[in-house]
């Protein structure tokens, strides 16, 4: 028998409940007769908090409605008494094992409260009930447990605020490897924040997302939206088919507005670095790119105190005062003698923050410890990989190129570092037995033209200096340069390879070197790097095999056509056609 429920907490109400096409019954909730939860665990009077530690588990009895409903049963702190401002802690919809709160989760909401670390603070807690539906739980009504309280000192994190993604090139399109812009006002309105785009970086393209995926907000460059450098602002779109962000790409560090209801981003500042100032000493300032904050070792002398100085780009400023509010043009700040890691917030512009800690200091290093031999990669059989004089290898083992498409007998290197002293030659299973190099030992390879392979080292050309790609073509015997390819939903791969082109100069066009098997969307980018690229001219689509269609610099992706195809970039047109392979 299936009964609909409409349920208000504050008086009785009769509710109509369909039991068949005929059968209908009355059936009522009356607060009086509800039983509420009961908490069974007794607090200490008070918990200093470790980080990875346990708190408490909440046990607690079962609730009853009166009614067949199902129940979720959820933890709740806060520390004013009456709850007007509580945080939920944890949620369950069994009794069995109560609710685990562990230190971690605890302290962090302290830390939304703004409550200061290493100093205790009142805390209250209970369990509430929700009637639980078959999808979801029904609101308007809640049975409250008792409140527990307990003294709490919570240890230092940093407090957490709703955020929006940055994610790009820098950080080699990984949701786990991004950048942030925080919601400081807590108004999921207003996001700031500061982006490492990395020391040396040539691709700078970027989007912003909603979550750690693709589905809930793909903000990037529309047809419309300005190429200005260091443009005020952009506008972006919420479209699967976007382009990437290219507008800011003259400096390391970029302090970011995003507005998301209009979807509007701006530049509040950019700079190219940050350094730790004690006394006549400057030492630079190390990002951590997920938090945005920056930090350095120091050893303060008494009454040296410290200064944090932004500089390059469009500012140059010194941040001092004192330790609880950092002010631009600042006294140094004054702390008792010893050594300690400085720490500075800059993600929120007008509202600077430091700290410092005496346990981190000396804890890792602005660079990693170099191990006394190079570390061997695993040594993996049947791959072609590329061996020669890059920073690390020096002739000792193989850097594995990847298969792609599968089965295509079309390899590729990982993006290397080319110098005008570079050798390399490119060899299978890690032995001299089967290898391709040049025809004349120093000869380079060009980009897009496949060159028969040889048995000499090949060379680096004055202008292939910087990040290069290398293909070989194991059908033919063959290697070059990667310059225009087709990336991303191909053959069951998702905007990690590519299929690269090769390029006929009498025509000016380049053409997949084998067919792509396409998936879904795509664009044509330059080198493996999405700094050129090539997406849909405002108002062109795919229109079937064999026709032409516009591509446009950071245009939106590629999308329409599913299928395997030979597709020809014409570069004098820019037009792009893809026809069905056979």
């Amino acid at each position: 028998m299936k009964k609909f429920f409409y349920i208000a907490s504050a008086a009785m109400i009769s509710v109509l409940a369909l039991a068949s096409c005929a059968e209908k019954e009355i059936v009522t909730y009356n607060p009086e007769n509800a039983v509420p939860p009961v908490v069974e665990t007794v607090l200490a009077e008070s918990y200093v908090l470790e980080e990875g530690g346990a708190f408490a588990t909440l046990t607690f009895s079962e609730a009853d409605f009166n009614l067949p409903t199902g129940m979720r049963y959820t933890a709740y702190a806060d520390i004013n008494e009456d709850f007007s401002t509580k945080r939920s802690l944890a949620s369950t919809t069994e009794v069995e094992n109560g609710i685990v709160i562990d230190a971690n989760t605890i302290n962090a909401v302290l830390m939304n409260f703004n409550c200061p670390s290493d100093i205790p603070v009142q805390v209250y807690l209970r369990v509430e009930a929700e009637m639980f539906g078959e999808s979801s739980v029904i609101s308007g009504v809640s049975l409250v447990s008792t409140t527990l309280s307990t003294v709490i000192t919570p240890f230092y994190a940093p407090k957490t605020y709703p955020s929006v993604y940055v994610i790009g090139g820098f950080c080699g399109w990984d949701h786990g490897q991004t950048a942030f812009l925080y919601s400081y006002s807590e108004d999921e309105e207003n996001y700031t924040g500061v982006v490492d785009f990395g020391e040396g970086t040539t691709d700078f393209g970027f989007k912003l997302t909603g979550a750690a995926d693709w589905d809930h907000g793909n903000w990037g460059t529309g047809a419309s939206s300005s190429t200005e450098p260091e443009a005020p602002s952009v506008t972006l779109i919420d479209d699967g088919g976007s382009g990437n962000i290219s507008n800011y790409t003259s400096h390391r560090y970029y302090n970011f507005h995003f507005v998301k209801s209009t979807l509007t981003l701006s530049p509040v500042v950019w700079f190219d670095g940050v350094t730790l100032v004690v006394g006549s000493t400057e030492v630079p300032m190390e990002c951590d790119r997920a938090t945005g904050h920056f930090h350095a070792d120091a050893q303060i002398a008494e009454g040296q105190g410290y200064t944090v100085r932004v500089s390059g780009g469009n500012t140059d400023v010194v941040f001092g005062g004192n330790i609880s509010e950092v002010v631009a043009g600042g006294d140094p700040i004054t702390v008792d003698a010893g050594n300690y890691r400085v720490y500075i917030d800059l993600n929120d512009w007008d509202n600077p923050t430091t700290r410092i800690s005496t346990d981190d200091y000396g804890t890792g290093s602005d660079e990693p410890e170099q191990p006394e031999e190079p570390e061997q990669p695993e040594i993996k059989d049947n791959l072609w990989g590329v061996i020669g004089t890059f920073e690390g290898s020096d002739w000792t083992y193989d850097i594995y190129m990847t298969e792609f498409p599968a089965g295509s007998g079309i390899w590729t290197s990982p993006a290397l570092a080319f110098e005008e002293t570079t050798a390399f030659k490119i060899r299978f299973n890690n032995s001299w037995d089967t290898q391709a190099g040049a025809a004349v030992k120093g000869e380079p390879i060009e980009i897009g033209v496949p060159t028969a392979a040889g048995g000499e080292d090949i060379g680096v050309a004055a202008d292939q200096v910087g990040k290069q790609v290398i293909v070989y073509n194991a059908n033919t015997n063959e290697i070059f340069l990667l310059g225009w390819s087709a990336h991303g939903m191909i053959d069951g791969d998702s905007w990690t390879k590519d299929v690269p082109m090769v390029f006929d100069a009498s025509a000016n066009t380049w053409t997949t070197v084998v067919p792509a098997p396409v998936q879904g969307e795509f664009k044509l980018r330059w080198a493996g790097d999405w700094t050129d690229n090539r997406g849909l001219a405002d108002g062109a689509s795919f229109s079937g095999s064999g026709i032409a269609f516009d591509v446009v610099k950071d245009g939106p992706n590629i999308g329409g056509a599913m299928g395997n195809y030979n597709m020809t970039y014409d570069v004098t047109a820019e037009t792009l056609t893809l026809t069905t392979a056979e």
